[in-house]
């Protein structure tokens, strides 16, 4: 108990000092409703702009401009209610809201990057400056600055840099005028090279040079890589543009390298690339970064999910000196294929001829001698550098949430160093191998036809797995198809690995169905009985096009070739990418479990992100709020609830939830109103779950009892005196005190379920602190059972669950009234570990006795 209101403290994430008066409960309560109302509204939003920018639909920029209007507006909204609710203790939203908005503003409007600086040093970069810094620059920067991941120091001349440069030189000009024929280009690139630098970019780049100096010395060298806008975003550009290796570290040299990087923006080869992908090679802009070089005694690439096979696996090249040699294809290099995991195993280690090596050059550039035979047969890379790859590559793709293609160094002191990351593409192969008895012409067997809501279509194959637990997630099979009662946002941590996602409840304007079309997974919502159809490990396919909905017996591959033939190519249009490349900033959700430190408003990196914290912090208010409302019940008109347990249960309406409570002194059972009170009730009277006879106490039991009424008083002073819910016809807040034991729940049970929640907690207990513990692993495996996000410490228990029906709601309420009556006396009949596990299944089965 001594470390409850620290943990609670962490939990809710309250600031201590409240410099306010406190607002009344109704005031609080209404507040509330706004910011759900407001969100409500943003997401439908955030739904209808995913659907329009998903390829099916024909929009122009008339259309952003006029949705991200309606939902800037919405999220305002929110922002307002919620600082009114929160009396102004989280200013940083705003702040956190106008950074993301400046970006979204930025790239409806065209306009030019923000900070218009034409240097930027590594270690000043920020995940909002990728139009400034480029597609190469920024994850590379990220892993810097944020996974302190080693990488070379570095800066980058931006975008701005090259907006000036070709100002400067007539050069913007040139090229919005005239068609880009061979000849032309020809000529763009040696006014690009013979072209007159502005004085404040080369005054910029002397002074980061300096900097570079001061940590490393004289004598280095830098690598000059482009970083295009876009490169290594939908499209690499691999291969396309220049990369100056070796380049001395004087401001002439950078120079010059500069400019051979601009001008192979347009060469032959690149704009070809560039119009193949519908690009207008009049408006991509060129960064470039300079890096210190890494005199690499081994480089090479790794694929951190194999894109060809197992995906439990990642692929690994690797030669002796510089990695150009792979890259380019010049040498035979050594392949390894790793199996993924705590301990990572090469499966395949296959040494390359290596026939040619690429070592830096004594005063600039580089060369291509021959490997030297004592080592020309050897594999490059030892057991422990193969972990530390592997590990490395796990931590990447992590970060960015998907496979990732990354360049890596070894110096000659063995310390690793990344010098690219960026997204893999993955062919979507899951089920190329799916074969079976069941491959049966569409005619047959249909297991649900057009019974939920399609959240993504598409089409799917795979093995049923039903998620009943979120600890189940942990180890996801690749390629199956998760079945859940409930939708949560927890599934993003798989929603990698999923074929198709289908759930009994849930809205398709959820936060999970947002994280659904992000990843295009094919899902399909509020079925009703899907847990109960299909059956776990079962061959299903899932047919998702245009709100019908089929899901089939069997794998059928007529269906699986179909999709492949049928893929939509509008994506790879540039202009389309381009309008839609505004959702990166909108739709992707990165807070997903508020119970975790990294839930701030500092992680808010989308109008999703701002939205789910808020609707967060606002429940963890209401809650809050709603305890103090409990403890203060002397300021209400509180009403004694006359039922046939004894609860000592006071009720303070808050609105609508009890009927004619102002003509008696007691209330019963048939005059509330309240939803979420009465499935409380009803679980706790439910035959059989309250025990009215005592329960014999061991004397260890009864002496720890004893010892601990001061720390128990003391710390839950809350729960001191009479029983209290505050309630109105929707929400429930229930402080309970029974014995040792201490119980709450604070609920919102609406028509709506994306605004649903059940917050329980449980503290407590009259025996020694194994027996506690004991019962918070029963409640604990129970409550799991019934879909809550669990913590506990110790003889504490905190669990929530979110987005859910109001017949859910009321279902599960239900059951923890059960549970509350159930366990009041449990705590001493648990001995040894062994019987917690059986008075759960007694419990779930529905028998209560003890």
């Amino acid at each position: 108990m001594k470390d409850l209101t620290g943990l609670l403290k962490s939990v809710l994430k309250f600031p201590l000092k409240r410099s306010a008066a406190p607002l009344p409960f109704d005031a609080v309560f209404g507040l509330f409703k706004e910011v759900l109302n407001s969100n409500n509204r943003s997401l439908e939003i955030i739904t209808d702009m995913g659907d329009k920018l998903g390829g099916d639909y024909i929009f122009d920029i008339n259309y952003i401009k006029g949705a991200y209007s309606e939902l800037t507006s919405s999220v305002g909204s929110s922002i307002k209610s919620f600082n009114a609710l929160m009396q102004n203790r989280y200013p940083g939203i705003h702040d956190a809201f106008s950074r993301i908005d400046n970006q979204l503003r930025a790239l409806i409007d065209e306009a030019p990057a923000p900070s218009g600086k034409l240097v930027i040093p590594y270690e000043d970069i920020t995940p909002d400056m990728e139009r400034e810094v480029g597609g190469k620059n920024a994850p590379l920067a990220d892993l810097k600055n944020h996974l302190r991941i080693n990488t070379p120091d570095a800066f980058v001349i931006t975008t701005a840099a090259f907006d000036e440069f070709m100002k400067i030189n007539g050069l913007d000009k040139r090229l919005k005028n005239g068609p880009l024929t061979e000849s032309s280009l020809a000529e763009l690139q040696r006014l690009i090279i013979n072209g007159e630098m502005p004085q404040s970019l080369v005054s910029d780049i002397d002074s980061a040079i300096i900097n570079l100096t001061e940590k490393h010395g004289k004598g280095f060298a830098l690598a000059v890589r482009s970083s295009a806008e876009e490169e290594d975003s939908d499209f690499s550009f691999a291969g396309q543009f220049e990369t100056v290796l070796n380049v001395t570290a004087d401001t002439n040299s950078v120079l010059e390298a500069y400019k051979k990087v601009v001008a192979s923006l347009y060469s032959q080869r690149a704009i070809a690339y560039q119009r193949q992908l519908g690009y207008d090679p009049a408006h991509l802009k060129m960064a470039v970064g300079c890096m210190v070089m890494i005199d690499a005694a081994v480089s090479g690439v790794m694929y951190s999910t194999n894109p060809y096979g197992d995906r439990d696996t990642l692929l690994l090249n690797a030669s002796w000196g510089l990695g150009e040699a792979i890259v380019e294809g010049r040498t035979d290099a050594d392949f390894y294929i790793v199996r993924k995991g705590v301990t990572p195993e090469a499966v395949i280690s296959k040494a390359g001829k290596k026939d040619v090596m690429i070592i830096n050059a004594g005063d600039n550039g580089t060369n291509e001698i021959s490997t030297p035979d004592e080592i020309r047969g050897r594999l490059c890379l030892t057991a422990g550098q193969i972990v530390e790859l592997v590990n490395l590559a796990g931590t990447i793709e992590k970060h960015f949430s998907r496979p990732q293609d990354i360049e890596w160094a070894i110096s000659g002191n063995g310390r690793i160093s990344i010098l690219q990351s960026r997204p893999l593409k993955m062919e979507d192969n899951v089920h190329d191998n799916l074969t079976g008895p069941n491959q049966t012409a569409l005619s047959g067997h249909t297991l649900i036809k057009n019974n939920g809501i399609a959240v993504q279509k598409g089409i799917a194959a795979g093995k049923v797995l039903i998620i009943k637990k979120m600890d189940e997630l942990e180890n996801f099979p690749k390629g199956s198809i998760l079945v859940s009662k409930h939708d949560s946002s927890n599934f993003v941590r798989v929603m990698p690995y999923v074929s198709a996602i289908i759930t009994d409840t849930g809205a398709p304007t959820s936060h999970m169905a947002s994280v659904c079309r992000e990843f295009r997974v094919p899902t399909i919502v509020n079925t009703g009985n899907a847990t109960q159809i299909l059956e776990e490990g079962r061959e299903v396919t899932i047919s998702i096009d245009d709100g019908l909905i089929t899901i089939y017996d069997g794998i059928r591959s007529e269906l699986m070739r179909q999709n492949k033939i049928n893929s939509p190519k509008m994506e790879n249009i540039h202009e389309f990418r381009k309008k839609r490349y505004v959702l990166r900033y909108i739709s992707p959700l990165n807070l997903v479990d508020p119970l975790l430190d990294e839930f701030t408003v500092e992680g808010c990196k989308t109008i999703h992100d701002v939205l789910r914290f808020i609707h967060e912090k606002s429940v963890a208010e209401l809650i809050e709020k709603g305890r103090e409302c409990a403890s203060r019940s002397g300021d209400h008109t509180a009403v004694k609830l006359d039922l046939p347990i004894p609860t000592g249960i006071l009720v303070v309406d808050t609105g609508s939830a009890l009927n004619n409570a102002d003509k008696t002194e007691k209330i019963t059972f048939e005059q509330i109103q309240s939803v979420p009170l009465k499935a409380v009730i009803r679980g706790m009277m439910h035959p059989g779950v309250w025990r009215s006879e005592a329960v014999s106490l061991k004397a260890g039991d009864f002496l720890s009892s004893m010892m601990r009424m001061n720390d128990i008083v003391a710390e839950s002073g809350e729960f001191v005196g009479s029983n209290i819910a505050v309630a109105s016809h929707e929400y429930l807040h229930l402080s309970l005190r029974f014995g040792y034991h201490f119980n709450m729940i604070d609920c919102y049970c609406s028509e709506n379920a994306r605004n649903n929640h059940i917050y329980f907690r449980f503290a407590g207990g009259a025996t020694d602190i194994t027996k506690r513990s004991r019962r918070i692993e029963l409640i604990a495996s129970i409550l799991k059972e019934y879909g809550f996000n669990i913590r506990t410490q110790g003889d504490l228990i905190i669990a929530r669950l979110s987005n859910i029906s109001q017949e859910e709601t009321e279902n599960i309420l239900d059951r923890a009234g059960r549970l509350i009556a159930y366990t009041r006396q449990l705590d001493a009949m648990l001995h040894d570990d062994g019987i917690v596990e059986k008075y759960a299944k007694r419990f779930l089965e529905g028998k209560y006795e003890l």
